[in-house]
């Protein structure tokens, strides 16, 4: 599989910004078995200064900043991705009991994945998580059953609705709620999964999606998304996807892994304006491609 993705970003102030600085996470890496195979930014107005570099977690960022004074800010992020490699399955050491792969057996070479199991400005781990878990967690349970398990449990007792939080709901009021998207279904699942010892991490990125039966494909109608990356040793992260059900195989499209959404929010900046209102529209399109 590969995909052609646009993401456009636009916001409209009601007063010119003389200057913005933005850093992105929108431009997929060569991670859990994709591979980028072009990648740009285009801005208008056009970016004074343009920098790719890898952050703290190693997702590739774009930092930039437009110094030319206006009133609508566009930024077109695209890349051509190959999915073919993604996993569409658990590897056999996650058919090994599920407390195998606790924070605490985890060994030196595997630091990096322990901190995945602590806790993090929006998910801190706690019993009430714990116990939501345990039932899908029992002695000898594998890793990859009990994951699955919670997953399907997650997408089963949980509503997707798109009124019902915000950004900024916390995760215990998703939890209590119930209800949410694919934000919080994310973070609830990681919660649960720390407060048992176990490493996850928050992916960001892309999912192909499908019209119904007999409509067309809308152009700029698909969405940013957010799944659950769980560490299963050896350095080797399955994706797993509570909003549907499912792993993150070759229609998903990693842009960015962190601890939890704060940390590799689509889009995020610093504007220096008189304005005291401004508009956020985002179109996304990920379309499968012959390049």
């Amino acid at each position: 599989m590969i995909y052609h993705v646009l993401h456009t970003t636009r916001y409209d102030y009601d007063e010119p910004v003389t200057a913005s600085y933005a850093k992105l996470h929108q431009l997929p890496g060569d991670v859990d078995g994709q591979r980028c195979l072009e990648r740009s930014i285009i801005t208008e107005p056009s970016s004074t200064h343009q920098r790719l570099h890898d952050d703290f977690h190693g997702n590739t960022t774009a930092v930039l900043e437009v110094l030319e004074p206006h009133t609508t800010l566009m930024v077109h992020s695209t890349s051509i991705v190959d999915t073919s490699a993604r996993s569409v399955k658990f590897p056999a050491s996650a058919l090994a009991p599920w407390d195998t792969y606790t924070a605490a057996k985890l060994n030196d070479s595997e630091l990096a994945a322990a901190e995945f199991a602590m806790d993090s400005p929006a998910i801190t781990r706690g019993p009430r998580f714990a116990s939501y878990a345990a039932p899908d967690f029992g002695p000898g349970v594998s890793l990859a059953a009990g994951v699955l398990a919670l997953n399907h449990r997650i997408h089963s007792e949980f509503t997707f609705d798109a009124e019902a939080t915000e950004v900024d709901t916390t995760l215990l009021e998703s939890f209590e709620r119930r209800r949410g998207v694919c934000q919080d279904f994310t973070h609830v699942m990681i919660a649960c999964l720390r407060s048992i010892g176990l490493a996850a991490c928050y992916v960001s990125g892309y999912l192909e999606t499908i019209p119904p039966p007999g409509q067309e494909r809308l152009t700029g109608a698909d969405r940013t998304h957010a799944w659950v990356g769980v560490y299963c040793g050896g350095n080797t992260w399955v994706g797993v996807d509570p909003t549907n059900d499912q792993l993150a195989g070759p229609r998903y499209i990693t842009t960015a892994r962190g601890r939890d959404y704060g940390d590799v929010p689509p889009m995020k900046g610093v504007i220096f304006t008189n304005a005291e209102t401004s508009t956020l529209t985002v179109s996304v399109d990920v379309a499968p491609t012959d390049r």
